[in-house]
């Protein structure tokens, strides 16, 4: 009897353990599926040129833009309440040297705005007299003369 009943509790241990890396592999294979689909996502609007043609130039109004670059940090993914957001790094040549922004974006494609918050800026001479951006708060993309 004692045999029979450490052969069942040996065997409902192996079982859980064995049910245990199952999900465990069910958890991971989820987790990368999301990750491309976070990664994977079709937005008409065009992140990057919007940050080099009117994000940048309302902070610094005074650098050009054709000389800059903008790249994603991160790329656009759903939020999951309709708002597509990336993090663009934007760089710009200032009167002396090089400078470069980081800064985050958030799309809402029902009513067509946008937010951009600035997490970095190494030249942050104008930030505060941002014309449309300001507190982060939503601007609509038509007002901005944006396609």
């Amino acid at each position: 009897m004692r045999k029979t009943a450490l052969s069942v509790l040996v065997l409902m241990f192996v079982m859980s353990i064995m049910a245990f890396g199952a999900m465990a592999e069910e958890v991971a294979a989820s987790a990368d599926t999301a990750e491309e689909a976070r990664v994977e996502v079709s937005s008409e609007f065009d992140f990057l040129r919007f940050a080099k043609e009117r994000v940048l130039p309302d902070f610094h109004p005074t650098v050009k833009i054709e000389d800059a670059q903008a790249d994603y940090d991160e790329k656009p993914f759903e939020r999951g309440d309709g708002v597509t957001r990336a993090k663009v790094g934007i760089y710009y040549k200032g009167w002396l040297r090089q400078h470069s922004m980081l800064v985050e974006m958030d799309y809402r494609e029902e009513d067509r705005k946008v937010r951009v918050n600035v997490l970095k800026d190494t030249n942050g001479l104008n930030l505060q007299g941002a014309r449309f951006f300001k507190d982060g708060e939503w601007v609509s993309v038509a007002a901005m003369g944006w396609k």
